[in-house]
């Protein structure tokens, strides 16, 4: 070979060489600059994933700081399947530790996946019994994240007005779903890294995360919590479908408690007892209806507490019969007799006399035929229908809470207007309290039926003598409305039963209303030996007075000075 071709072949050979440098230089530019992302992400996608932990979820305190639901440490617990060792054994340990069914144990140990959630939100103590048994039987492959566990200090009061938190740390229903921005946060993210096998290999925060805001209710843990315990007697008692208990502030609107039962239990899971059905549902509510009709008549002049009126069953109304409970007849009464013994053919005559217009300009005041803005999902509207569809049928009957469907939120909300001397407050259970709504009624006139409702508890043949505890001068009125069936009418086997009572009478500070739905109409007496009607006054009022003497009891309130309490005028 001569030196021109060995030079010729040197130079081939460079050049050959410096293509394969330039090629992989090339290849390096293009992987690591221009398609850098995509590899990283792609890199990142095997090799590292994010999991984000819901952080401390704020606290929900009663008026008196109780805290009625809080977060406690606790663990949110996964699975390495593919690294994990023992499955037999770790599928008998989530059975017996986790309480998980064999079925679903079993798919979570099998699936195929680097990354399975097994249980989020532990028990802290649950967690760590886990741990300590897996190390024992050396199973490897679970991971372990701290987490947040909602807990309930005083018990589970109040779950329909509080609601609950899903597995993700989320609020489902109740305030804990109306104020989820507040409570919830922000997440914490942990950053997992594998290696080429899969095997994770370091755990660490990326970001801590912001814990939620706390939220104070105008609840009373107590108040709860004796509603809670006469509402359930009450229910079982009287044989009722459902029943709920309310007591509000009436100068500013605040709930101090919203007890029903039958009660949401977690055990047992049943989503339509997170609807507090004092909000979300409409009833008739019966002739707890007529003290509103009658303070519109009082401050309309068209009664006065002596106006004489006829008590005869049964009434006419164009062609249409209107009776009284049981048909009886009553002559001739007064209009504080018509509200003490709740006498429906009076009420008619004081509607008629009241008119369509003003007796529903009188309803819309009181908040009746709208949403009261209660901070509760799903509230019901109820249903006023306007008076230009009335007729003078539909007038009369609406004197006793027929033809006309309320919320429980809605009837308390008006008597606390009756109890605050007129003025409508907004309903609410978070504070500041609102603006009021309106002026409903005169002063004047709420006096009047104030002392009228007194009245009909302090009376021997009132409907709600059994309201009556004394020292607390207790005003009340009851109902029995009838139970409508879609396109049957009227149910002759079930009423709804409510009282809605204040005290003390002349200043009152707390209205209650209690009502039982699906109350059976008849019982058998064993005292008497025969059947007889149930009442809103002979079950919703025993229950009011029980709530009464329940809180005294638990030193929540006192009796007031015999100068309160005292009947007044009216006696």
């Amino acid at each position: 070979m001569t030196k021109d071709q060995a030079l010729r072949r040197a130079a081939l050979v460079f050049a050959l060489l410096g293509l394969g440098v330039l090629a992989i230089v090339g290849r390096l530019v293009q992987l690591q600059v221009l398609e850098h992302e995509e590899w990283l992400a792609l890199a990142q996608a095997i090799q590292e994933d994010v999991v984000e932990i819901p952080q401390r979820r704020g606290t929900i305190y009663d008026r008196n700081g109780l805290p009625l639901a809080c977060d406690v440490p606790g663990y949110s617990i996964a699975l390495d399947n593919y690294h994990m060792t023992k499955p037999e054994l770790l599928v008998e340990l989530l059975e017996e530790v986790l309480g998980l069914a064999p079925d679903e144990a079993a798919g979570k140990v099998y699936r195929s996946s680097y990354f399975t959630w097994l249980a989020r939100r532990v028990d802290r103590r649950v967690g760590e019994e886990l741990r300590t048994r897996a190390e024992e039987l050396d199973i490897e492959g679970l991971l372990f994240f701290d987490s947040w566990v909602r807990a309930y200090p005083q018990g589970r009061l109040a779950p329909e007005v509080l609601g609950v938190v899903g597995v993700d740390g989320q609020g489902l229903a109740g305030l804990e779903l109306a104020y989820e921005e507040l409570l919830r946060g922000t997440p914490a993210r942990y950053h997992v890294l594998r290696g080429r096998d899969g095997r994770v290999y370091d755990l660490w925060v990326e970001e801590p995360g912001r814990p939620g805001q706390d939220l104070v209710l105008t609840l009373d843990a107590t108040f709860q919590l004796v509603c809670e315990r006469e509402i359930a007697t009450g229910l079982e008692d009287y044989k009722a479908g459902r029943g709920f208990a309310l007591i509000m502030d009436p100068r500013d609107g605040a709930i101090l408690a919203l007890a029903q039962a039958p009660r949401y239990d977690p055990q047992s899971p049943d989503p339509n007892l997170l609807h507090p059905w004092a909000v979300t549902d409409v009833f008739e509510p019966g002739s707890t209806f007529k003290a509103l009709v009658g303070l519109a008549a009082l401050d309309q002049g068209v009664v006065e507490p002596d106006t004489m009126l006829s008590g005869d069953s049964p009434y006419l109304v164009g062609r249409t019969r209107i009776e009284n409970a049981m048909g009886l007849s009553y002559g001739t009464i007064t209009f504080r007799v018509a509200i003490a013994r709740s006498v429906n053919t009076a009420l008619v005559q004081v509607a008629l006399r009241l008119g369509r217009e003003r007796l529903y300009e009188y309803l819309v005041r009181m908040g009746f035929g709208r949403p009261t803005g209660i901070e509760l999902p799903g509230e019901a509207a109820g249903i006023l229908r306007p008076p230009g569809e009335w007729t003078d049928l539909d007038l009369a009957v609406a004197s006793f809470g027929q033809g006309v469907a309320v919320t429980g939120i809605q009837l308390g909300t008006a008597f606390c207007a009756l109890a605050n001397d007129g003025v409508l407050p907004q309903p609410h259970l978070v504070p500041p309290a609102p603006e009021p709504v309106t002026q409903a009624a005169s002063p004047e006139a709420c006096v009047t039926m104030r002392e009228l409702m007194r009245f009909a508890v302090a009376a021997p043949n009132g409907t709600c003598w059994r309201v009556n505890v004394p020292g607390y001068g207790v005003a009340a009125k009851s109902g029995t409305g009838q139970k409508a069936i879609p396109g049957e009418g009227y149910s002759e086997e079930v009423v709804v039963g409510d009282v809605a009572a204040m005290f003390p009478w002349e200043t009152p500070e707390y209205v209650i209303l209690v009502a039982y739905d699906d109350l059976p109409a008849k019982y058998w007496n064993p005292v008497t030996g025969q059947v007889e009607y149930r009442w809103g006054g002979s079950t919703a009022g025993p229950t009011i007075a029980s709530i009464i003497k329940g809180l005294e009891g638990e030193g929540a309130i006192t009796p007031y000075p015999s100068e309160i309490t005292e009947l007044g005028r009216s006696g």
